[in-house]
């Protein structure tokens, strides 16, 4: 199936990228000629010529003059996001703590937001909500994007200063004084449509991590809800799950 106005040279640009990631062209590999992935892709040397020129741009690619194109792309670690019953693992890993992240606000302000989440937060018909919006990089490039909603009484109370250098959690606890109790949490796979592709810079249709928080304070009250975006291509989701063989189900080889 096809993507509908998806430029032809950014499908083939990311599947070179996806070939470099899997090793299929290793680092210091030369990849196939611009004519044999033209026949190869069923286009035309123009649209692998323009793919080339943007993972050169990205990085990923060098090309020198008569002898072809190297990929070039440094080793990569991709960022592990514990999944566990132990919410500090998650946390510490989740909020760029492990390994430290450089945090980016991109705004905090009050903001008029869907009726969804105004309901969720107990707000009024037509009064706003605060909202927080932040971006974490890993040597200066972005990885992840965070939006951070809650009720616009709260606004003023939060320093922006902590806000760069501890999570949005810690400093909303703090500096409102309420306790969050509880929390639900939702994992999505999406894709990076044009808005989120340009945040995250990154290609449009892009593999996401999209998570979802919503924490809750005494008598069961939601406060705050928390959205947030990782690429795809620099984390990736650990578990570590014990298994009781004595408990295991019959059908147990179908988990593998």
């Amino acid at each position: 199936m096809h993507q509908r106005g998806v430029p032809m040279y950014l499908k083939v640009a990311a599947t070179i990228k996806n070939r470099i990631h899997s090793d299929a062209y290793q680092r210091g590999e030369w990849i196939p000629a611009a004519k044999n992935l033209a026949q190869e892709f069923g286009v035309s040397t123009i649209t692998i010529r323009k793919a080339v020129e943007r993972l050169i741009q990205e990085g990923y690619l060098t090309a020198r003059q008569g002898a072809g194109t190297r990929v070039t792309l440094p080793e990569q670690k991709k960022m592990e996001i514990q999944i566990s019953g132990n919410f500090r693992d998650w946390f510490d890993s989740a909020s760029g703590r492990s390994p430290r992240l450089e945090i980016e606000i991109v705004d905090i302000d009050p903001f008029q937001a869907p009726q969804s989440i105004r309901t969720l937060l107990d707000s009024g018909q037509n009064e706003p909500v605060g909202r927080l919006r932040r971006l974490r990089r890993h040597h200066g490039h972005v990885v992840s994007y965070y939006i951070n909603y809650f009720r616009a009484e709260h606004l003023q109370r939060l320093p922006l200063g902590k806000l760069t250098q501890r999570s949005f959690i810690e400093v909303f606890q703090g500096s409102t004084r309420i306790r969050l109790t509880r929390l639900e949490q939702r994992v999505e796979s999406i894709i990076a449509e044009m808005d989120l592709a340009k945040v995250l810079d990154t290609d449009y249709g892009s593999p996401l991590f999209f998570i979802e928080n919503i924490y809750y304070a005494h008598q069961d009250k939601p406060v705050v809800m928390t959205h947030m975006y990782y690429r795809g291509d620099c984390y990736v989701y650990k578990a570590a799950i014990p298994l009781d063989g004595d408990h295991l189900p019959r059908n147990a080889h179908s988990l593998t």
